[in-house]
């Protein structure tokens, strides 16, 4: 012991010139390296081993007598022996081994040791977080040394003004649970990753981190020292129900989706690019206290694993909400939150390329308002059975198309899941009602279902009503061949724009969409009859349709009005599709 102390004493001798390492430096550096940055040790102390990598010369220094470390200085690679007496009182005490490379930021290694008697022991027992961070930031990390196991558990401190607990808002991801490999007392360091969410409330809110001993000998917990942490979290900025907090609630969406939208918040709102406002006379002005609040807004590109910020529902008069682009889409399994269901108001939603999977189980409420609905390039597996006819009445434009997460030719080889990893997917042979749910929406105008893998034939309709002679009196007479088939079935008898192209479809076209009065305003060349080039089905086919009319003079045949109005000159082949 006496020799430890002497080289301990020498080495702070020859290094009194130098000064202490400063935490926030302590970062690795290129040419230096250590192999441990953290060392717990028990009451009687022991020897450690660092190992260096290094390009260039270094020293080392102590910042306490009990611990040393040898050699202190030395030029490449070697490894260090660091000495730590024996505890002297039941208490935990903290020292650092400074390494200090030659032209390069200094490193240290924190040494832990605690007293006699089991301890589990926090670094850091008080940590402040913001309100609100993107999602890979949103966390922090606890260094825990302790010579028993233990189980975490939370105490939630902070109540809302309606009494009710603010739970659940700290956690550890199962992937980042501590291991334990306690052996006798000998203390280990553990540095466990606490994921947070964002702070919703207008209020500061704590909780407290608790670390409950395991002790497997039946000794008595109480005789354990225990440090917890505790946490508190900046409150939300407020926003407020005016003009100024839509423009705070938009600068927060910005923030916590990553928007790539630059805005200059010093500017007033109504230079924004990405924002529409209210005006006095403008048509469909929801109430008079609208006027200068936010009408449209659009947050282009953004880097997010999360749903919609709860701001949002903040935008009270918001007509219009766009967002389209996100970063790793097909990776991404996001659920949509509530939050949008509170706009009243909201005519036009799209949500595109996001890397949604599902819509909340009220998103209905927005059937009263919802005019166009946009959710391209999604990752669903089924149209969600929220979305129907019956809940959206208002509802005319649905865009459902490029929910693809990953691109392949042939369904049959494909090395992914067909009905739950490509996107949506449907065989029509096998569940021909499957798609009702869409192609039975009287009330669409457009409907784009384009680049998706739907597969099989389209269902023929057979038995439907047809055509009655109120439903023609749009078109004039010149309708005369559908009054005189009238086993030809109505469906989708307002559409003005239908896209079926770059699917996996096989099989005849049903007459109710060769005859359809507006077939020639689809154009059905590209939008209906071309599916997925070089593509196979899931029996190994090729996708095409079977009787795919080269023109279009069985049409003008059956409806001789509509000649002058769409025929393309050049079409001489007849082909007739009932052949």
């Amino acid at each position: 012991m006496k020799q430890l102390l002497k080289i301990a004493l020498g080495l702070v001798l020859c290094l009194g010139g130098f000064t202490a390492c400063d935490d926030d430096e302590n970062v690795a550096v290129s040419g230096f390296s250590l192999s441990k940055t953290e060392i717990a040790a028990n009451a009687e102390g022991g020897k450690e081993i660092v190992t260096i990598s290094s390009e260039g010369e270094w020293v080392a220094k102590s910042s306490e007598p009990w611990l040393s470390i040898s050699p202190a200085n030395g030029f490449g690679n070697t490894e260090c022996v660091i000495t730590i007496d024996q505890a002297l009182q039941n208490d935990v005490r903290e020292a650092e081994i400074c390494f200090m490379p030659k032209g390069q930021s200094p490193q240290t290694v924190t040494v832990t040791q605690l007293g006699y008697g089991k301890m589990i022991h926090v670094k850091e027992a008080d940590v402040k977080i913001k309100a609100s961070d993107v999602l890979e930031k949103r966390y922090f990390e606890a260094i825990i040394t302790a010579n028993v196991s233990f189980k975490i558990t939370y105490e939630w401190l902070t109540e809302n003004e309606e009494g009710a607990k603010l739970e659940d808002w700290i956690y550890v991801d199962k992937k980042n649970e501590p291991s334990f490999n306690i052996e006798s007392a000998r203390p280990q360091s553990y540095k466990v990753r606490f994921e947070w969410n964002m702070n919703p409330e207008w209020i500061e809110r704590q909780a407290r981190v608790n670390f409950q001993p395991i002790l497997e000998d039946g000794g008595n917990p109480d005789d354990v020292t225990v440090t917890p942490i505790l946490i508190t979290q900046e409150a939300s900025p407020e926003i407020t129900d005016d003009r100024a907090g839509d423009s705070l609630a938009i600068l927060t969406i910005c923030e916590r989706m990553a928007s790539g939208i630059s805005i200059n918040s010093s500017e007033n709102m109504i230079y924004w690019e990405n924002v529409k406002l209210w005006e006095r006379n403008a048509e469909g002005l929801p109430a008079p206290e609208a006027v200068g609040r936010v009408r449209a807004v659009n947050f282009g590109t953004v880097g997010t694993k999360e749903s919609l910020p709860q701001e949002v529902k903040y935008l009270k008069y918001l007509e219009t909400f766009q967002v389209y682009g996100n970063e790793n889409t097909m990776l991404l399994n996001i659920e949509l939150g509530s939050d949008i269901c509170e706009l009243k108001y909201l005519k036009n939603l799209q949500i595109g390329g996001y890397g949604l999977v599902a819509l909340p189980k009220d998103f209905s409420r927005l059937g009263s308002s919802l005019e166009v609905l946009d959710l391209s390039a999604n990752n669903f597996t089924r149209v969600p059975e929220v979305l129907n006819k019956n809940d959206f009445k208002k509802l005319k434009s649905l865009k459902f198309n490029g929910n693809r997460r990953w691109t392949v030719n042939s369904l049959k080889d494909s090395q992914y899941d067909k009905d739950t990893e490509l996107g949506f997917h449907i065989n029509m042979n096998e569940n021909p009602t499957e798609i009702d749910q869409l192609f039975l929406w009287e009330n669409l105008e457009e409907l784009v279902l384009s680049y998706n893998y739907l597969e099989g034939t389209l269902p023929t309709y057979e038995g439907r009503p047809g055509w009655q002679e109120e439903d023609l009196k749009q078109y004039g007479d010149t309708l005369n061949y559908l009054r005189e088939h009238p086993e030809i079935p109505k469906i989708l008898p307002n559409m003005k724009r239908l896209s079926l192209n770059l699917n996996y479809f096989t099989g005849e076209l049903p007459k109710w969409l060769l005859y359809h009065p507006k077939l020639m305003e689809w154009f059905p060349e590209v939008l209906i009859f071309n599916q997925q080039e070089m593509g196979y089905d899931s029996q190994g086919a090729p996708v095409k349709f079977s009787n795919v009319p080269t023109n279009f003079e069985y049409y003008f045949e059956a409806f001789p009005l509509y000649r002058n109005k769409y025929e393309v000159e050049g079409d001489e082949e007849i082909t007739d599709p009932e052949e």
